[in-house]
């Protein structure tokens, strides 16, 4: 035991930290999302979630390597339009073939409407290698 403790201590002046040994749990608590009703959108999330359900008509900014929200929820009948803002091209696929986009230029948008329950994970087939996907999740 006490070899154990000359070892932990010896780590912890060698990368001169003074954090507790409670801290990591503290820390890893703290990154996790968590989202109240009535939760401000302002501050962002880990996942870009979307804290509620929307409706209607809803952008999606796709941007340099990534979609803004990436993860939706949206009501059966919700239309998404996805708009090209940043300065690349960019398209959208839904992986099971249910929507796909052409290669848009920037100011360019696609839409459509969800009209079934069920998750659409979709992607930028340029860019999904640097992590631009996302997901629709359709609820009743």
């Amino acid at each position: 035991m006490r070899v154990a403790l000359i070892i932990v201590a010896s780590l912890l002046v060698a990368c001169g930290s003074s954090v507790p040994a409670a801290a990591p749990t503290e820390i890893a608590s703290a990154a996790t999302p968590t989202h109240s009703p009535g939760a401000s959108s302002a501050a962002p999330s880990i996942a870009n979630a979307s804290p509620t359900i929307a409706s209607g008509t809803v952008t999606i900014e796709m941007a340099e390597h990534f979609y803004s929200p990436s993860f939706l929820t949206v009501k059966v009948g919700t239309t998404v339009v996805w708009k090209v803002v940043g300065i690349q091209s960019h398209d959208v696929h839904a992986r099971d073939g249910s929507f796909d986009s052409p290669l848009m230029a920037p100011g360019s948008t696609f839409t459509h409407t969800f009209n079934t329950v069920g998750k659409f994970p979709y992607y930028c087939a340029p860019h999904e290698g640097d992590g631009m996907f996302g997901e629709i999740d359709v609820v009743s």
